[in-house]
């Protein structure tokens, strides 16, 4: 039982790796930790929706989108979206916990 979730494991790894969706993402949110420019990154990730495929690259998505949107002031739609995040794991429901938090005590 332990090797089979160990394969299942690898296979999510693999195909997280293999993902259209998460390698572009990436390079985005590369890019944007050197230009700062939320705006021009929010509308780039935005033209990624179509290319996923999981409801961990939804959630994914969701959180970038939602932490862009902070970063660009616009704290009512951050706080919208990020409330509408369901849990997925516990690393990842972590980091929503995180962008949660500082995206309400900038909205009140």
């Amino acid at each position: 039982m332990a090797e089979r979730m160990e394969d299942k494991g690898r296979t999510t790894m693999r195909r997280l790796f293999k993902s259209k969706f998460i390698k572009k993402m990436n390079t985005l949110l590369k890019v944007y930790s050197h230009s700062h420019n939320a705006e021009a990154t929010y509308k780039e990730l935005l033209k990624l929706e179509p290319l996923i495929r999981s409801k961990g690259e939804e959630s994914l998505f969701e959180l970038n989108r939602a932490s862009l949107l902070y970063d660009m002031k616009q704290y009512k739609e951050a706080a919208e979206i990020i409330m509408q995040i369901r849990p997925l794991n516990p690393e990842f429901d972590a980091k929503c916990a995180v962008v949660r938090t500082k995206i309400l005590d900038s909205w009140h």
